[in-house]
C-alpha cells in the first residue's frame, strides 16, 4: 500500500493523522468517524446507523445534518483546533486519548457564519474549485 500525504509530509504528525484516519475507517467494528467527509454516508453503514440509533435512544441524538449546518470557515476553525491538540500530543509515549464520539456536544453550528448562496458566493466557490482544486 502506498500512502500519499498531501499536507506537510516532512512532519510526522500529518502522516500519523492520515494513518489513524485510515485505520479508523477500516475498522468495521466501530462507526465511521464523525467528520464532514462521511456525513452523507452514515446511514449506509450498518454499524454507524446502529450507533446513531443507540445514541438517539440514549437521549443524545446526532443531528442528521450536523456538519452541513456549519459554515466552511467554522469547520476550518475546528480543524485547526484539533490539529493544535495533535501537535501537543506525545504520539509515541502516551496512552491514546478518548475519542470524540459526540462532536455536536463540543461544537455547535453558528448559523451567522454560514455563507449565503448568492451569485458572489457561487462564483467564489467555483473559482476556488477550478483554480485550486478545492471541494
Amino acid at each position: 500500500m502506498t500512502i500519499v500525504v498531501t499536507e506537510n509530509a516532512q512532519d510526522p504528525i500529518y502522516c500519523l493523522l492520515f494513518w489513524e484516519e485510515l485505520v479508523r475507517f477500516m475498522d468495521n467494528k466501530k462507526p465511521l468517524p464523525d467528520v464532514p467527509r462521511y456525513e452523507a454516508l452514515r446511514h449506509l453503514d450498518p454499524v454507524t446507523a446502529e450507533y446513531d440509533a443507540a445514541q438517539a435512544k440514549a437521549g443524545n441524538p446526532r443531528p442528521e445534518v450536523y456538519w452541513r449546518d456549519m459554515s466552511f470557515d467554522q469547520q476550518q476553525e475546528i480543524y485547526k483546533e484539533l490539529l493544535e491538540e495533535c501537535f501537543e500530543l506525545d504520539w509515541f509515549n502516551l496512552a491514546p486519548r478518548d475519542e470524540i464520539t459526540a462532536p455536536w456536544q463540543r461544537w455547535t453550528p453558528k448559523p451567522e457564519l454560514k455563507d449565503t448562496l448568492n451569485w458572489k458566493y457561487k462564483a467564489k466557490r467555483l473559482a476556488w474549485q477550478l483554480g485550486c482544486g478545492f471541494p
